[in-house]
C-alpha cells in the first residue's frame, strides 16, 4: 500500500513523488483535501468568527416572500 499526496487539475492528478510500481494492478483513489494548507492559528480563527458575527452569512439564506423551491 501506498500513500501519495498531489495536485489535482481536471480529471488528472500530478503525484509529487513517484509510487511503487503499480501497473497492470487494481487501486483504490481516495480524493481528500490536504489541511495543511488550510489550518488556521487561534487568533485567525477568531478573527474569521468575529468578522462573520459582524457581516452575517453570506448567500441566498433568506427566501424574500419567493415561492418555495420544486
Amino acid at each position: 500500500m501506498a500513500d501519495a499526496t498531489g495536485v489535482l487539475h481536471g480529471n488528472t492528478i500530478t503525484l509529487d513523488a513517484p509510487v511503487p510500481p503499480l501497473e497492470g494492478q487494481r487501486v483504490r483513489v481516495i480524493i481528500d483535501r490536504d489541511d495543511e494548507d488550510l489550518a488556521l492559528t487561534a487568533e485567525e480563527r477568531a478573527a474569521s468568527w468575529d468578522e462573520w458575527v459582524r457581516r452575517g452569512p453570506q448567500g441566498p439564506i433568506a427566501d424574500d416572500e419567493e415561492p418555495e423551491f420544486p
